[in-house]
Protein backbone atom coordinates (compact mmCIF):
# COMPACT_ATOMS: atom_id res chain seq x y z
CA UNK A 1 0.00 0.00 0.00
CA UNK A 2 3.00 2.25 1.00
CA UNK A 3 4.09 2.53 -3.05
CA UNK A 4 0.32 2.98 -4.34
CA UNK A 5 -0.04 5.84 -1.63
CA UNK A 6 3.79 6.87 -2.89
CA UNK A 7 2.55 6.69 -7.16
CA UNK A 8 -0.73 8.50 -5.68
CA UNK A 9 1.56 11.39 -3.62
CA UNK A 10 3.70 11.50 -6.75
CA UNK A 11 0.75 11.71 -9.55
CA UNK A 12 -0.18 14.52 -7.61
CA UNK A 13 2.89 16.58 -7.63
CA UNK A 14 3.55 15.72 -10.95
CA UNK A 15 -0.10 16.97 -12.16
CA UNK A 16 0.58 19.87 -9.85
CA UNK A 17 4.08 20.55 -12.13
CA UNK A 18 1.84 20.08 -14.89
CA UNK A 19 -0.89 22.72 -14.16
CA UNK A 20 2.11 24.94 -12.98
CA UNK A 21 4.14 24.96 -15.94
CA UNK A 22 0.78 25.27 -18.36
CA UNK A 23 0.06 28.10 -16.00
CA UNK A 24 3.13 29.68 -16.09
CA UNK A 25 3.63 28.76 -20.04
CA UNK A 26 0.63 31.22 -20.52
CA UNK A 27 1.42 33.90 -18.62
CA UNK A 28 4.69 34.12 -20.44
CA UNK A 29 2.98 34.31 -23.65
CA UNK A 30 0.47 36.69 -22.02
CA UNK A 31 3.66 38.71 -21.57
CA UNK A 32 4.81 37.98 -24.78
CA UNK A 33 1.82 39.52 -26.67
CA UNK A 34 2.01 42.75 -23.64
CA UNK A 35 5.53 42.75 -24.76
CA UNK A 36 4.82 42.94 -28.55
CA UNK A 37 1.68 45.43 -27.91
CA UNK A 38 3.85 47.55 -25.83
CA UNK A 39 6.84 47.60 -28.28
CA UNK A 40 3.76 48.59 -31.38
CA UNK A 41 2.81 51.34 -29.15
CA UNK A 42 6.46 52.64 -28.56
CA UNK A 43 7.04 51.98 -32.53
CA UNK A 44 3.68 54.24 -33.48
CA UNK A 45 4.82 57.05 -30.84
CA UNK A 46 7.96 57.15 -32.65
CA UNK A 47 6.48 57.50 -35.52
CA UNK A 48 4.04 60.07 -34.67
CA UNK A 49 7.09 62.19 -32.68
CA UNK A 50 8.88 62.15 -35.84
CA UNK A 51 6.04 63.35 -38.21
CA UNK A 52 5.35 65.86 -35.27
CA UNK A 53 9.02 67.02 -35.61
CA UNK A 54 8.78 67.18 -39.46
CA UNK A 55 5.94 69.32 -39.02
CA UNK A 56 7.21 71.75 -36.45
CA UNK A 57 10.63 72.01 -38.96
CA UNK A 58 8.56 73.29 -41.74
CA UNK A 59 6.15 75.44 -39.46
CA UNK A 60 9.48 76.96 -38.14
CA UNK A 61 10.49 77.02 -42.31
CA UNK A 62 7.64 79.15 -43.52
CA UNK A 63 7.63 81.41 -39.88
CA UNK A 64 10.94 82.29 -40.76
CA UNK A 65 10.08 82.87 -44.61
CA UNK A 66 7.33 85.29 -43.57
CA UNK A 67 9.38 86.99 -40.51
CA UNK A 68 12.26 87.62 -43.26
CA UNK A 69 9.22 88.55 -45.89
CA UNK A 70 7.84 90.88 -43.00
CA UNK A 71 11.50 92.19 -42.06
CA UNK A 72 11.96 93.46 -46.27
CA UNK A 73 8.53 94.94 -46.43
CA UNK A 74 9.46 97.32 -43.55
CA UNK A 75 12.60 97.81 -44.73
CA UNK A 76 11.45 99.06 -47.93
CA UNK A 77 8.55 100.96 -46.22
CA UNK A 78 10.96 102.56 -43.24
CA UNK A 79 13.01 103.33 -46.70
CA UNK A 80 10.13 105.04 -48.71
CA UNK A 81 9.30 106.63 -45.13
CA UNK A 82 12.99 108.40 -44.44
CA UNK A 83 13.23 109.35 -48.39
CA UNK A 84 9.39 111.02 -47.68
CA UNK A 85 10.98 112.76 -44.53
CA UNK A 86 13.11 114.57 -46.48
CA UNK A 87 10.44 116.05 -49.06
CA UNK A 88 8.28 119.08 -48.15
CA UNK A 89 5.37 118.44 -46.68
CA UNK A 90 3.23 120.46 -49.53
CA UNK A 91 5.04 117.68 -52.14
CA UNK A 92 3.89 115.22 -50.31
CA UNK A 93 0.32 116.48 -49.95
CA UNK A 94 0.45 116.59 -53.93
CA UNK A 95 1.47 113.35 -54.29
CA UNK A 96 -1.03 112.14 -51.80
CA UNK A 97 -3.84 113.87 -54.09
CA UNK A 98 -2.40 112.15 -57.35
CA UNK A 99 -1.77 108.75 -55.79
CA UNK A 100 -5.61 108.57 -54.61
CA UNK A 101 -6.73 107.04 -58.25
CA UNK A 102 -4.13 104.03 -58.76
CA UNK A 103 -5.42 103.02 -55.38
CA UNK A 104 -8.62 102.30 -56.45
CA UNK A 105 -7.49 100.57 -59.90
CA UNK A 106 -4.96 98.37 -57.40
CA UNK A 107 -7.84 97.86 -55.13
CA UNK A 108 -9.90 95.91 -58.07
CA UNK A 109 -6.80 93.63 -58.99
CA UNK A 110 -5.70 90.69 -57.26
CA UNK A 111 -2.79 90.93 -54.87
CA UNK A 112 -0.47 88.59 -56.39
CA UNK A 113 2.60 90.05 -55.77
CA UNK A 114 4.58 91.67 -52.96
CA UNK A 115 4.97 95.05 -55.16
CA UNK A 116 1.01 95.42 -55.38
CA UNK A 117 0.75 94.99 -51.69
CA UNK A 118 3.52 97.57 -51.22
CA UNK A 119 2.15 100.35 -53.67
CA UNK A 120 -1.30 99.69 -51.25
CA UNK A 121 0.43 100.18 -48.36
CA UNK A 122 2.64 102.97 -49.52
CA UNK A 123 -0.68 104.58 -50.73
CA UNK A 124 -2.51 104.26 -47.82
CA UNK A 125 0.36 105.65 -45.76
CA UNK A 126 0.23 108.43 -48.00
CA UNK A 127 -3.83 108.85 -47.39
CA UNK A 128 -2.78 109.20 -43.46
CA UNK A 129 -0.30 111.19 -43.75
CA UNK A 130 -2.42 113.65 -45.90
CA UNK A 131 -5.18 113.18 -43.36
CA UNK A 132 -2.70 113.86 -40.77
CA UNK A 133 -1.46 116.90 -42.15
CA UNK A 134 -4.93 118.44 -42.80
CA UNK A 135 -5.53 117.67 -38.84
CA UNK A 136 -2.82 119.49 -38.19
CA UNK A 137 -3.64 122.48 -40.06
CA UNK A 138 -6.32 122.78 -38.29
CA UNK A 139 -5.37 122.75 -34.68
CA UNK A 140 -2.08 123.76 -35.02
CA UNK A 141 -1.94 128.00 -34.85
CA UNK A 142 -1.44 129.71 -37.71
CA UNK A 143 2.20 131.10 -36.47
CA UNK A 144 3.74 128.40 -36.16
CA UNK A 145 6.02 127.17 -39.26
CA UNK A 146 7.00 124.08 -37.96
CA UNK A 147 6.02 121.50 -40.51
CA UNK A 148 9.04 119.92 -40.88
CA UNK A 149 9.08 118.65 -37.19
CA UNK A 150 5.68 117.76 -37.29
CA UNK A 151 5.95 115.35 -39.98
CA UNK A 152 9.45 113.73 -38.27
CA UNK A 153 6.79 112.74 -35.79
CA UNK A 154 4.35 111.26 -37.83
CA UNK A 155 6.71 109.22 -39.72
CA UNK A 156 8.30 108.24 -35.74
CA UNK A 157 4.79 107.21 -34.75
CA UNK A 158 4.31 105.45 -38.13
CA UNK A 159 7.70 103.28 -37.82
CA UNK A 160 6.64 102.57 -34.25
CA UNK A 161 3.66 101.23 -35.24
CA UNK A 162 4.90 99.37 -37.82
CA UNK A 163 7.57 97.74 -35.26
CA UNK A 164 5.49 96.56 -33.03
Amino acid sequence: MQDNNTVQQLSDALNELLNAYDKLKNENNNLKEDKESLEKKVSDLEQENEDLIEKIEALTDTTQHHTNEIDTMLGRIKTILDTDETKPLDASASESSNMEEPVIKEEKHSLNSEGDLLDIVNSELTLQEEETHIEIEQTKPKNESSDKEIDLGRMQSLLNGFNN
